[in-house]
C-alpha cells in the first residue's frame, strides 16, 4: 500500500534534517498567499507544539517525544540499479508502481546492498524502512535501468512515529504535513473554506480546492466531469491552477494575472507553438467522477513535445494531491508514444463514464420504459420521452430519448433529435436508475446539458404551453414535378432540382459539379415521373387517397400500420414499366463496369435544411445475374419506402402534406466491401473552436447505427495548424476494432484530403446555395463518405451532402 505521506516526501517541499533539531517555516493562505497567524500546529497524537505568529512564521523542535533525530550516517545510495545502505542496518526494501501494485519486497539483515528489478518504463516508488525510520523515493525506469526522480541526492532515513504535523485554523481546512523531507525551512499552504474573489492556487491541496476552481464545459465529448485550466511557467518553474469560473480561457488568465500584453493572436502562436518566446505549457485537467481519475490534456494544436509533457506532468504531480490518480490523455497522435508518463485511453475513459450528452435540448413528455426488442411493437407518441435499453435503428417522433448504450454524435437517432430539437442522452445505469424509476409513467421535464441532466415532474399547463411554442404548426405543401421524364444526367442538374429528383439526388448533383470532389461512379437520377406513373397506372394512388381521408389512420396505430403496409405491398407487387427498366439497364451498361449498383431514396421530403429525413427511407442494391437482387426489385422497394410508418409519422409531425410527397432515386455504383465509412459535420459539435466533427469506422461497422461496445475514430479537424498545415486533428475516441491493432482508421494524409473536400463543400454551400445561416462558423454541411481500395489506388468517395440544421 502507498503511504499517505509520500506526496509530501517527494514533491511538496523538503526538510534536510542533517541532524538539525529545529524546523521553521511560514503558513500562508493558499488562495491569497497572505501569511496566516494563529495557526495551531500539533502532532497527529494531538500533542500541541506551537502557534504561528503575526507573520505566519513558526519554529519548533524536531526532537518529538519518542523519536530520535537521525544522523547523516544513515544514508542509502543507488548506482547502476544497485541499492546500498550503511552496514549494521536491518532494512525492508519495497518497490511500488504508482497505482499501488507491489513490484518488489524483501527484508535484509546483515547485508547492505541488493540489485533492484528493472520494471517496464515509467515512474515507481522505492520505500526503505529500518526500525522506526523510513524514506520514500521517486524512481524512473527506462526499461534498462532505474534512476532517481527530481531529487539530486538520496534522502536519509527519517523517523516514522509522530512525524506528521497537523496545521489548523478556524475557517480553514486542516492540513497534515509529514516530516520525512529535506529542508529546514518550509512554506505550508492552508485552504480557506470559501473565497470571495479567488484567482488561482499555486498548489492544489485537495479536491475541495479543485472544486473551488472547476467549471463544467458547455460542450464536451465527456459527461460527468469537472474541469480546470492550468498554466505552467516552465521558465520560472511556477504553476497556476486557474479559477475557471472567473477566467474561461488560458489567455484571459495570462492577460489578467500574468500581465501578458501582446494580444490573443500573439499568445496563441507563441504559447501553443514552438516559438522561442514560449514560456507556458497550457493544459486542462478533467476529473472523471465515475472512474475517480484526474486526466490532463493539452490542446490538440499544441506543439509541445514529449519532454514538455513529462515536465508538466511532474510539476502537476509535485504541486497537487493527485498522486497515482493523475493520467495524461493523448488527444493528438504525436503524443501517443510518450512513455514516461501514465497515459489513459479513450476506451478507459468511456468505460467509466455513465452519462453522455448527445443533443442539448429540453422537453416535456411522459417517461416510458421500453425494451429494445419490443420497440417495433410499441406505440410511442410525440409526447413520450422514451428510455431504451439499447440503440434503435428507427424511432418515431418522440419528445426525448434516453438510451443505456452510448451513441455516436452522428448516429441517425441523434441527427433526428437535432432536427427535431429534442433532448437525447445516454445513461448506462438508466434501466435501474432510481432517479428515473420514480418518474416512470409521469409527465416530466427533461433538460440535457453538457455535463449533466435535469429531470423532474411537470405540470400539464407548462407542458402544453411548451408544446404549442415548440412543435411545428404551419402546414407545408411540397413542390412536386411529375412531368419531367427520362433519366437525369446529374451534370445537368443542381440543388434546385429537388422538385424533380428529390433532395439527395439534387445535393449529389452539386457535388458532381464541384470539380475536385470524388463521387461514386455511374451516377444518374430517376425522376419523380416514374414513381407517379407507377402508382397511377396500378391504382395505388387510390389506396393512398383512401388512407389519408380515413380519420382512423391518425388515431389507431395498428390500423395505420396495416394501411401503410398495404400500400407498400401494392407498389412492390405491381409490374415495373419496361421502358424504365430498359433505360436503366442501358445506362449502367448491363453491369459491365461494376457488378453492383446502388438505388438510393431521394424524396422532396428529404435532405432539406429544415427536414433531413435521415434514416426515414430505404436504399437497395441490384447485382449482376443475381436471382433476386434485380433492378426492378430495387427500384420498387425504394419507392415503397416512401410509405414507411416512421417516415409517414415524421412528415405528420412536421405538418407536411402527404399528397405532395414523391420519391425519386439516386443511382451510382455500390460499395459492397468498403475499407471505411464515415460521417462529417463541418462544424465543431463539442467546443467553440472552428473545426469539423469526423466520425469514421473500419469497413462495414456502422457509424449511424453503432453496435454496443464498439467505438470508432471520433476526430475534430481544427481548421488551423501551427506547423503551417491546414488542419490539426484531435482524437476524442479511437476505434477499438481488433483488426486495426490500435491504429487509426484513416491515415493523416487521408484525413487532410477529406478535410480539404469538406472545406470546398462547406464554402460552396455557404456562398452559393440558399440557407438560413448568416455566420460561416455556425453553418454546417452533413457529409457521408466511403473509403474503397477495390479501385486503385485506395480512394475517398463523397457520397452525400446536405445542409445541417442550425441550432
Amino acid at each position: 500500500m502507498l503511504r499517505v505521506s509520500f506526496t509530501f516526501i517527494l514533491f511538496i517541499f523538503g526538510i534536510t534534517l542533517h541532524a538539525q533539531e529545529y524546523l521553521s517555516g511560514t503558513v500562508v493562505d493558499a488562495g491569497t498567499r497572505e501569511p496566516l497567524d494563529q495557526v495551531t500546529i500539533k502532532t497527529t497524537g494531538d500533542t500541541f507544539l506551537t502557534t504561528s505568529d503575526s507573520t505566519g512564521g513558526f519554529k519548533l523542535s524536531l526532537a518529538l517525544p519518542g523519536n530520535s533525530v537521525p544522523t547523516p550516517n544513515n544514508q542509502i545510495r543507488l548506482s547502476n540499479n544497485l541499492l546500498s545502505w550503511d552496514e549494521g542496518l536491518a532494512v525492508t526494501i519495497s518497490l511500488y508502481a504508482l497505482n499501488g501494485t507491489t513490484i518488489y519486497n524483501e527484508n535484509f539483515v546483515g547485508d547492505n546492498s541488493t540489485y533492484l528489478p528493472i520494471p517496464a518504463p515509467g515512474h515507481y516508488l522505492l520505500e526503505v524502512k529500518s526500525g522506526s525510520h523510513q524514506t520514500t523515493i521517486l524512481l524512473f525506469s527506462n526499461g534498462q535501468s532505474l534512476v532517481q526522480g527530481r531529487k539530486k541526492n538520496m534522502q536519509f532515513l527519517q523517523p516514522v512515529a509522530d512525524s506528521i504535523l497537523v496545521f489548523s485554523r478556524p475557517g480553514y481546512y486542516p492540513r497534515e504535513i509529514p516530516l520525512t523531507t529535506t529542508d529546514t525551512i518550509i512554506t505550508v499552504n492552508l485552504l480557506k473554506d470559501d473565497y470571495d474573489n479567488l484567482d488561482y492556487f499555486n498548489e492544489l491541496i485537495s479536491h475541495e480546492a479543485f472544486l473551488m476552481l472547476h467549471s463544467s464545459p458547455p460542450l464536451s465529448n465527456y459527461g460527468e466531469i469537472q474541469s480546470i485550466k492550468v498554466l505552467y511557467n516552465f521558465e520560472d518553474d511556477e504553476i497556476y491552477y486557474s479559477n475557471t469560473k472567473k477566467y474561461s480561457s488560458h489567455f484571459a488568465f495570462a492577460e489578467a494575472i500574468l500581465g501578458y500584453g501582446l494580444g490573443v493572436d500573439n499568445f496563441f502562436y507563441s504559447q501553443y507553438g514552438s516559438h522561442s518566446s514560449r514560456f507556458l505549457n497550457l493544459v486542462t485537467i478533467n476529473y472523471h467522477k465515475t472512474i475517480d481519475k484526474y486526466v490532463f490534456e493539452f490542446g490538440s494544436i499544441d506543439l509541445v513535445d514529449c519532454e514538455g509533457v513529462k515536465n508538466t506532468y511532474e510539476k502537476i504531480l509535485s504541486t497537487s494531491f493527485f498522486g497515482n490518480k493523475l493520467y495524461f490523455y493523448a488527444n493528438n497522435l504525436r503524443w501517443q508514444d510518450c512513455v514516461e508518463i501514465p497515459i489513459i485511453t479513450s476506451e478507459e475513459l468511456y468505460e467509466g463514464q455513465n452519462f453522455q450528452a448527445l443533443n442539448l435540448e429540453e422537453s416535456y413528455g411522459y417517461l416510458r420504459k421500453v425494451e429494445i426488442d419490443e420497440l417495433a411493437n410499441t406505440y410511442l407518441g410525440r409526447h413520450d420521452i422514451v428510455l431504451l435499453n439499447g440503440i434503435p435503428n428507427n424511432l418515431s417522433v418522440v419528445a426525448g430519448i434516453i438510451t443505456t448504450e452510448f451513441q455516436t454524435a452522428l448516429s441517425h437517432i441523434n441527427i433526428l433529435s437535432h432536427n427535431r430539437q429534442t433532448p437525447n442522452m445516454a445513461l448506462k445505469d438508466g434501466w435501474t436508475n432510481p432517479r428515473l424509476d420514480t418518474l416512470l409513467g409521469h409527465l416530466v421535464y427533461l433538460k440535457v446539458e453538457g455535463n449533466d441532466f435535469e429531470i423532474r415532474t411537470a405540470g400539464i399547463d407548462e407542458a402544453e404551453a411548451f408544446w404549442l411554442q415548440k412543435e411545428p404548426q404551419i402546414p407545408v405543401v411540397l413542390e412536386k414535378d411529375t412531368e419531367t421524364s427520362g433519366l437525369i444526367e446529374l451534370e445537368d442538374a443542381d440543388f434546385y432540382a429537388v422538385a424533380t429528383i428529390g433532395g439527395k439526388a439534387a445535393n449529389f448533383a452539386e457535388l458532381v459539379n464541384l470539380e475536385n470532389i470524388p463521387v461514386p461512379e455511374n451516377y444518374f437520377a430517376i425522376p419523380f415521373y416514374y414513381y407517379e406513373q407507377h402508382i397511377q397506372e396500378h391504382g395505388i394512388n387510390n389506396l393512398i387517397d383512401q388512407m389519408l381521408a380515413d380519420e382512423q389512420t391518425y388515431s389507431d396505430l395498428d390500423y395505420r400500420k396495416e394501411k401503410l403496409e398495404g400500400i407498400q405491398d401494392a407498389i412492390e407487387d405491381a409490374q415495373l414499366n419496361q421502358e424504365l427498366k430498359t433505360l436503366v439497364m442501358n445506362r449502367i451498361g448491363n453491369f459491365n463496369e461494376f457488378e453492383a449498383i446502388r438505388f438510393r431514396s431521394s424524396t422532396n421530403a428529404e435532405d432539406l435544411e429544415n427536414f433531413s429525413g435521415a434514416g426515414l427511407y430505404d436504399s437497395y442494391s441490384a447485382k449482376k445475374d443475381h436471382p433476386t437482387k434485380t433492378i426492378d426489385r430495387a427500384i420498387k422497394k425504394v419507392w415503397a419506402s416512401l410509405w414507411n410508418l416512421r417516415a409517414f409519422d415524421e412528415r405528420e409531425y412536421y405538418k407536411i402534406d402527404q399528397q405532395s410527397v414523391a420519391m425519386g432515386i439516386l443511382v451510382h455504383r455500390s460499395f459492397p466491401d468498403e475499407d471505411a465509412n464515415g460521417v462529417v459535420i463541418t462544424r465543431n459539435l463539442y467546443n467553440n473552436n472552428h473545426g469539423y466533427t469526423i466520425n469514421v469506422q473500419y469497413m462495414e461497422y456502422s457509424i449511424t447505427y453503432p453496435e454496443p461496445g464498439i467505438m470508432h475514430d471520433q476526430i475534430i479537424a481544427y481548421t488551423i495548424n501551427l506547423e503551417q498545415n491546414n488542419y490539426t486533428f484531435e482524437y476524442l475516441t479511437q476505434s477499438n476494432i481488433p483488426e486495426l491493432n490500435g491504429q487509426p482508421v484513416l491515415s493523416d494524409q487521408e484525413l487532410y484530403e477529406l478535410a480539404d473536400y469538406c472545406t470546398e463543400i462547406k464554402q460552396h454551400y455557404f456562398y452559393n446555395l440558399p440557407h438560413n445561416g448568416d455566420e460561416y462558423n455556425l453553418f454546417a454541411v452533413d457529409i457521408e463518405f466511403k473509403v474503397d481500395s477495390k479501385v486503385s489506388p485506395r480512394r475517398i468517395y463523397i457520397k452525400q451532402a446536405r445542409i445541417y440544421a442550425q441550432d
